[in-house]
């Protein structure tokens, strides 16, 4: 007698991210065990993420170290300035040809012992801070060299009680986390960071305010009209404005919940992210709801991420927010890994949909006023762009490789919703946009194991393949050099059975990018075990 045969349909399938921290039982089929090397399309679809193009063209000065800081400098004048930190030397990268990494002066016996700069552009001037180091000044009127402070907080230079964070709001240059007191907050003279001495200055002891005991601060950040100061357990929110003598008046407290890392903190426009002990945070959604799980972002993989940032020194952890593809990417170098969380739209739950990036390992990145996003790696700088990596060979140091980029998804193990019945799978159908050559890999295994058959396919052009310009148009010259939009229906007869299956797949990126826009997987039902 034929057995019924059943299919599951999985639109957009993954759509909701990784999800490693609940059971893989009765998994829901949105969500993914694997999504490396991808981003959530603004379809709400796993699509591959865009390539890294190396940027510097003198990587040699940098002897082998990575860039480990960068931030973008603009004046009023119109002025731009990207400044990369690597090889203790703090460099401008030139986004125009030659594209060379241009190293800035310091003053005479001023030595560089560490590369952890926070780069604060402030009224036309730039401001560079790191713990143990007096602090650097950048003014646009010398722009080949950084110089000293005009004026130190009184104390300061004496007992060289140098700070390891800054942030510029409300008209004034916020200092914090001291060499010798991380509890201090200072806040310089109106729109002057290098007002000290004068009736505008002042500080702030925020020893008193810690709701759970000592703390010390890591940053600030400023949002929706507060000055936040962000201790590794407890969060302090004041309200001011530019007369901070007589207006920062103590908000709101948070406690069991800080930052632990001090360039993981970015602003999105809407919202502040950060990274906590337990994982990545939103203060909007932590002040509103008065609940630590609700702010709760990375909660669908929350122990896996917890782990990758245990293993990391809180200096190495950085992040940057890519505006066009609304994500935020933490940077873990000791992992090998980058989260990406998309922040299109929530989950129900208030989870953020998660991927993950490999091969290339970015160390920090940057956005520019141009609409660009950088990052500091190996070598020297990159660009996000493209559907391909153009990297530094590691052989050399010196030539450029352009290396395909190795997208992965798998599903969590599928029992068609007959999880006491032995299970058929006949035929898996994918649904592709984009990937104009190269080949699809699908791989399936059975009953949790990871032992994977595969096969593979050639993707193809399907009709004519048309190409969406700058302009605005579509047009098939195949000049134009924009995504190419190609559609691929794969039909993949496979074999075996078990309770359940897992199905994935894997293909290179090299020059298009690729999407998943639908996955159906047809099963016999067999006899009940």
């Amino acid at each position: 007698m034929a057995q019924p045969q059943s299919n599951v349909s999985l639109t957009a399938p993954g759509f909701a991210g990784i999800n490693t921290q609940d059971s893989p039982l009765d998994m829901d089929h949105t969500f993914a065990s694997v999504a490396n090397n991808c981003v959530i399309d603004r379809f709400g679809r796993i699509a591959s993420r865009r390539g890294f193009r190396f940027v510097t063209t003198n990587p040699q000065v940098l002897s082998g170290n990575p860039i480990v800081s960068m931030e973008e400098f603009n004046t009023a004048t119109g002025s731009t300035w990207l400044f990369a930190c690597g090889n203790d030397t703090i460099y401008i990268q030139q986004t125009v040809a030659p594209h060379e990494l241009v190293a800035l002066t310091v003053p005479v016996g001023y030595v560089i012992a560490n590369n952890n700069w926070k780069i604060v552009p402030f009224n036309d001037f730039c401001y560079f801070v790191q713990a143990g180091h007096k602090p650097l000044v950048f003014d646009p009127a010398t722009p080949t060299e950084l110089v000293y402070w005009a004026e130190y907080p009184a104390g300061m230079e004496v007992a060289s009680d140098w700070p390891n964070t800054a942030h510029a709001a409300f008209g004034r240059l916020w200092l914090g986390a001291l060499d010798t007191d991380a509890t201090v907050v200072l806040w310089s003279g109106l729109l002057n960071g290098q007002d000290w001495s004068g009736s505008g200055w002042g500080s702030l002891q925020t020893e008193e305010y810690w709701p759970s005991g000592y703390d010390d601060v890591t940053t600030i950040a400023a949002h929706n009209n507060f000055i936040c100061f962000f201790g590794k357990r407890n969060i302090l929110v004041y309200t001011t404005n530019s007369d901070v003598v007589n207006s920062l008046r103590l908000q709101d407290t948070i406690e069991g919940l800080g930052c632990i890392a001090r360039d993981s903190i970015v602003g999105t426009g809407t919202d502040i992210l950060f990274i906590d002990a337990t994982g990545l945070r939103s203060l909007n959604r932590t002040i509103q709801e008065k609940s630590v799980p609700i702010g709760d972002v990375s909660m669908n993989v929350r122990v896996d991420f917890q782990n990758a940032l245990r293993a990391e020194l809180t200096d190495n952890i950085k992040s940057v927010f890519h505006v066009e593809d609304n994500f935020y990417a933490c940077f873990l170098p000791t992992a090998m890994q980058s989260y990406v969380f998309d922040m299109w739209n929530p989950l129900p739950t208030g989870a953020a949909r998660c991927t993950t990036w490999s091969e290339l390992q970015p160390l920090c990145g940057s956005r520019t006023l141009d609409r660009q996003t950088y990052f500091g790696a190996a070598g020297g700088v990159y660009q996000y762009e493209g559907a391909q990596d153009v990297i530094l060979d590691p052989a050399d140091n010196v030539t450029e490789v352009t290396t395909s980029i190795p997208m992965s998804y798998y599903t969590h193990p599928l029992d068609f919703g007959s999880p006491a019945n032995l299970i058929f799978p006949k035929q898996v159908d994918v649904t592709l946009f984009g990937g104009l050559e190269g080949v699809l890999g699908i791989e399936w295994a059975y009953d949790y194991s990871e032992n994977f058959s595969r096969k593979e396919q050639d993707l193809v052009k399907l009709g004519a393949v048309t190409y969406w310009n700058e302009g605005g148009e579509w047009n098939t010259a195949d000049e134009w050099t924009a995504t190419a939009v190609n559609l691929n229906w794969l039909k993949y007869n496979i074999w075996g059975s078990g309770r359940n299956v897992k199905v994935g797949f894997t293909t290179d990126i090299l020059g298009t990018p690729v999407s998943i826009q639908e996955l159906n997987i047809q099963v016999l039902q067999g006899r009940l075990l």
